[in-house]
């Protein structure tokens, strides 16, 4: 498990991190992710190790995020207060915006189409390190990520 986690840790953070937007939580996350990686592995089919890893931090992720939205939160809570992105109210905004309808492109993929484009717009890997996480050479992931943003760039058109 100790070569395992030396593999995926670090891509496994980027992915969780192009999700959440915060780099501890995505630690926590990877660490919880492992913890029940170990501790369920007998239910590891077979298939590709990566995936079921994200798989596993994903809906960690979204379990946190459903726990941490019933708190009662108040206005002058930390963990409610953002800092302020520089630039006008406006300008963050729009980029709020064009992020949420890039996520909501995204999730109209195929899971491993999605995986490429999460791994290389958010993950800033390389097309080689994609390949050997999903299990597939360099070729294949460049010319994934390209059909993808093709089909993303024609539904936008729509």
């Amino acid at each position: 498990m100790e070569a395992i986690y030396r593999r995926y840790a670090t891509p496994l953070k980027h992915f969780i991190v192009s999700m959440c937007h915060d780099e501890f939580m995505a630690e926590d996350i990877v660490a919880e992710t492992f913890y029940k990686a170990i501790k369920n592995i007998d239910s590891f089919s077979g298939g590709n190790m990566f995936t079921w890893l994200c798989t596993i931090a994903k809906n960690t992720l979204l379990n946190q995020l459903s726990r941490k939205e019933s708190q009662n939160l108040s206005i002058d809570d930390e963990d409610f207060s953002e800092p302020a992105a520089p630039g006008s109210v406006e300008d963050s905004l729009v980029q709020k915006e064009s992020r949420i309808e890039l996520y909501k492109l995204l999730q109209t993929l195929e899971p491993t189409e999605r995986d490429v484009m999460y791994l290389r717009i958010f993950g800033e890997l390389s097309y080689a390190e994609i390949g050997d996480i999903i299990g597939r050479t360099e070729n294949w992931s460049r010319v994934t990520y390209f059909r993808c943003k093709e089909k993303l760039k024609r539904r936008t058109e729509q």
